[in-house]
Order: structure tokens, then C-alpha cells, then sequence
């Protein structure tokens, strides 16, 4: 298995420029300037040798009205990230919370475009990387994985399970983690992962390790919350059941944190934030993922 040398000399050679920085020592900003900008900038995701990533970007204020975005991806030459583009199967309809497969062949995301179901909704939509280097035509989703609510933030592990949030009925909240399980290169129904993730509040968007075993999300609304409007919790899997969530105090800020996406390595963990309340727009952070997983796996406790 290859290493993500390409974030490994990103994330030493950030560090060493933006330590001084006036933010969150733990973190760092991602790419200011280029990918981290004044607009609104969140949902990144990595293929497996960290040499090309895809984003949501929006030019509106970050959480107010119907904000709308479009998917951008960039490459990185060893040295710097190139100039972000929109991705060829965006900008025209809102689509957001992109993810590509560790092979680097399939993206989902999310998209409130006009289907064939009539649908209105945020659907997860789903293109695959064509011997040219290009992206088919976006297909949406079939129910059961959709459904007549709002589906968010996608995302794989690497035996193909998919994992979710929706806020569709059935759940223990306002939005809830859910998994529709690989078999035979097919996805089975989405099962809900369980109320020891989720609660009677929202769970909204996840990342998963590779392995399946570690669970980043945010959640809005918990009395452990720093902010009401979204901290990000981490939880990990043995013998079939989740560790209580634990916030990652290290994080998260009085703004919304949210859609983390951690290397395959574990080495590294990005996510959104708006850094304070006040804040309109989001920028992509990452850190160091090594200190926070081993505080954290010590502090893991079972239901």
C-alpha cells in the first residue's frame, strides 16, 4: 500500500509556514489564498496517493438562505495545488460534499439536480472515471440508498460500504449516520448505525477510516456541544459496536465544524470550519491525526 507521501510533505511544510499563525494551534489553515479562500470552502476529500482532491465551494455566505456550490478539484505537482476548477459534472446545479473512492475510480456526491424520480431533495449521485481520464454523466442513486428527504455527505470505506446521513423518517433525530453494506460489488439497503451514535438531536455528515473502525461526524445540538450549530465527535468500532462519541475538544469552535475526511494512513485529518460564530464563510483545516486518535482510543468507552 502506498503512503500519502504528497500530504505527508504538504502537511510538514504547512506546518512550518502558518505556525505562526493567529488560529487554533492544532490546526492548520489548508492552501490559503488558493483553496482556503474568502469564499465558502468545505467537504474535501483526497484520492488515496494525495495527489488530487475535490471540494465544495459556494460564493454565497456560508449558512444563510439557500446557499448554493459546486464541486472544484485541484492537483498537486509535488509542490503546490493548482488553481481549482469545477469539476466536469458540476456548476450548474447545487451539488456538494464530494467523495472519491480510495481507488480513485468513483466519486459520490451530493446534488439537488432534477432526476428521473422527479425528485427535490439532496440525493447522493454517483460518476466513475472513464479510461480517458474523464467523468461519466451523473447517475443518481436508487432508493433505498435515496429517499424523498435530504441525504449528505457520502462517504466509503475500503470494502465499499457506504455511509451516509439523511434526515428521512424512521431515525432518532433530526438527522441520522446510516451504512448500506457491500456485498458482491452491490449495495445492500441502508441499515441506521444505531442510537449510540445517533440521537434525538442531528447527526449531519461523517467520515470513516479505510478499516471502517474509526467514525468522525458532527453533531448539533448535544449538551457537550461547543457550538449548537455543529461539533465534530469521534467513535470507534470493535466486536460490531460503536465507543460513545467523545468531542474532539482540540477543534472545535464556537463556528460549525464539520466534514472531516481522514487520510487512509491516519496520519491526517481535514475538515471544514467556520472558525466563530460570526463567521460567513468556512474554510478546509487539517492536522495531525496521530495525537488525537491514540487521547481518544484510550478514552473509548462502550455503551
Amino acid at each position: 500500500m502506498k503512503t500519502n507521501t504528497a500530504l505527508y510533505i504538504l502537511l510538514f511544510i504547512s506546518f512550518l509556514t502558518y505556525a505562526q499563525e493567529k488560529t487554533n494551534p492544532s490546526k492548520v489553515l489548508f492552501d490559503p489564498g488558493n483553496i482556503s479562500t474568502k469564499h465558502v470552502e468545505y467537504g474535501a476529500t483526497f484520492t488515496h496517493d494525495g495527489t488530487e482532491m475535490y471540494f465544495a465551494r459556494s460564493m454565497q455566505e456560508w449558512a444563510k438562505g439557500d446557499m448554493k456550490s459546486s464541486i472544484y478539484h485541484s492537483f498537486f505537482d509535488g509542490e503546490k495545488w493548482s488553481v481549482p476548477q469545477i469539476a466536469s459534472f458540476s456548476g450548474t446545479y447545487d451539488d456538494s460534499d464530494p467523495h472519491i473512492t480510495s481507488d480513485g475510480k468513483t466519486i459520490y456526491f451530493i446534488s439537488k439536480r432534477p432526476s428521473s424520480e422527479n425528485t427535490i431533495s439532496s440525493d447522493i449521485w454517483i460518476v466513475k472515471r472513464t479510461s480517458s481520464d474523464n467523468w461519466t454523466e451523473p447517475e443518481r442513486m436508487p432508493n433505498p440508498i435515496n429517499s424523498e428527504k435530504s441525504e449528505y455527505s457520502p462517504c466509503t470505506d475500503f470494502k465499499g460500504n457506504l455511509y451516509f446521513a439523511s434526515n428521512r423518517p424512521g431515525g432518532y433525530g433530526q438527522g441520522d449516520l446510516y451504512m448500506a453494506p457491500n456485498e458482491d460489488d452491490k449495495l445492500k439497503a441502508p441499515v441506521n448505525l444505531g442510537s449510540v451514535l445517533n440521537s434525538d438531536t442531528g447527526e449531519w455528515n461523517l467520515g470513516v477510516s479505510a478499516d471502517g473502525n474509526t467514525l468522525i461526524f458532527e453533531a448539533s445540538q448535544r449538551k457537550q456541544n461547543v457550538s449548537a450549530y455543529g461539533d465534530l465527535y469521534i467513535s470507534f468500532k470493535k466486536d460490531n459496536s460503536w465507543s460513545i462519541p467523545q468531542n474532539i475538544a482540540e477543534l472545535n469552535t464556537s463556528g460549525s465544524d464539520l466534514y472531516p475526511f481522514l487520510t487512509d494512513d491516519l496520519k491526517s485529518l481535514y475538515f471544514t470550519s467556520s472558525d466563530s460564530l460570526k463567521s460567513t464563510d468556512t474554510n478546509i483545516y487539517f492536522t495531525d491525526f496521530t495525537p488525537i486518535l491514540k487521547k481518544y482510543q484510550k478514552g473509548a468507552l462502550n455503551h
